[in-house]
């Protein structure tokens, strides 16, 4: 080989190396320039979410005269930074039973500590506020480890962690810009889109109800109705709280204190696929409770013991409506799913059976 041709190969080597070199540095920073515009995005909706909880403690303290406002800042940034712990389920007998006991456990410390701050509050407030902590803290959580793996990625130079990172972060701003919305609706007491099966229940009661409204557990009610020559019980979280009430509990006392019903129909929202309409309604056979599924097992061996058929109703949503002020189209199909949830129990009952209806989803905003 010539000489010269041999110093040509040499440098063409050499340049390719460094092309290549330079060019992963060159992915590696451009990666990390776009996830750190995420990661102030992020900061920026956490520490606004902590704001409006702080705001919203403060004004519930002003308005109930309470004397330890200067305490609320530091124990809200406490609460915030509070995390759940799941059970062991390396033995996974019990799990849902010790699932619910934390659960309560949770809630009850949570309520406890924002009335210790704000003693003389309502308990709608209470609830409202509690709702608001949770959003923060959720808001908050996906801003830490987003933090987290971004700073471990840029630590190693790991293009693939950053990558991966990188291809989640659209999907992690949709929901932090529901939380973000859930915040307004919370602070102002407004119904979201997960209030739907809620106020489809509510609907129910207020043209077929008969009797009065009876909280049976905690945060939960029952209000006997009459459709059609059949007994329907409808069971929902007591409103106009923040809450999603115990409805496998008051279920579960249903049965026991009355005869068994002949069909459980649940009315809940439920994730849209893309294409798929907001608003547009879905029955399905099951229960259709979200969350941990503590209480969907629970109703669900209870039905499979006493061989009561389980229908539900869904209301279709896109993810971030679920957790925004309640929209037109939501709103709009409220009508439509108690259509639905009349054929169901006409088509699925006889004259004289009992029917339980179960309005599923946070309640704030709608009473009872």
């Amino acid at each position: 080989m010539p000489q010269g041709n041999f110093y040509e190969l040499l440098l063409w080597l050499i340049l390719l190396t460094i092309f290549a070199y330079a060019s992963r540095e060159i992915d590696i920073f451009r990666t990390i320039k776009e996830i750190e515009a995420y990661v102030e995005g992020f900061r920026r909706a956490t520490q606004k979410a902590i704001e409006t909880t702080l705001k919203e403690f403060r004004n519930v303290a002003k308005e109930t005269e309470s004397r330890r406002v200067s305490r609320i800042e530091e124990r809200v940034r406490e609460m915030v930074d509070s995390v759940f712990l799941e059970p062991e389920d390396k033995d996974p007998y019990g799990l849902m039973d010790k699932l619910k006991h934390l659960m309560l456990v949770e809630d009850s410390a949570l309520i406890n500590e924002i009335k210790s701050l704000v003693p003389r509050a309502p308990k709608v407030a209470v609830e409202n506020l509690k709702d608001l902590i949770e959003a923060t803290r959720q808001l908050n959580l996906i801003y830490k480890y987003v933090e987290h793996y971004y700073r471990l990625g840029k630590k190693f130079k790991s293009i693939w962690l950053l990558l991966q990172l990188h291809s989640l972060l659209p999907f992690l701003v949709e929901e932090v810009s529901a939380l973000e919305s859930s915040l307004e609706a919370f602070s102002k007491g407004l119904p979201i889109g997960d209030s739907v099966g809620c106020l489809v229940a509510a609907r129910f009661i207020q043209l077929y109800g008969k009797g009065e409204i009876r909280e049976v557990v905690e945060d939960t009610i029952l209000s006997k109705a009459e459709f059609k020559g059949r007994e329907v019980l409808v069971i929902k979280a007591k409103g106009p709280s923040g809450v999603t009430g115990r409805l496998d509990d008051a279920l579960a006392m249903v049965v026991k204190s009355r005869r068994e019903p002949k069909v459980i129909i649940t009315v809940d929202a439920a994730l849209k696929l893309e294409g798929e309409r907001s608003g547009s309604i879905a029955e399905g056979i099951g229960v259709a409770i979200g969350g941990l599924g503590v209480e969907k097992f629970n109703i669900e061996r209870l039905a499979t013991k006493l061989k009561i058929p389980l229908y539900a109703i869904l209301i279709k949503m896109a993810g971030p409506e679920a957790l925004s002020i309640m929209s037109k189209e939501i709103a709009l199909s409220i009508d439509k799913a108690l259509r639905r949830v009349e054929r169901v129990i006409e088509e699925r009952s006889e004259v004289g059976d009992t029917v339980v209806l179960v309005g599923v989803g946070n309640t704030i905003g709608v009473y009872p």
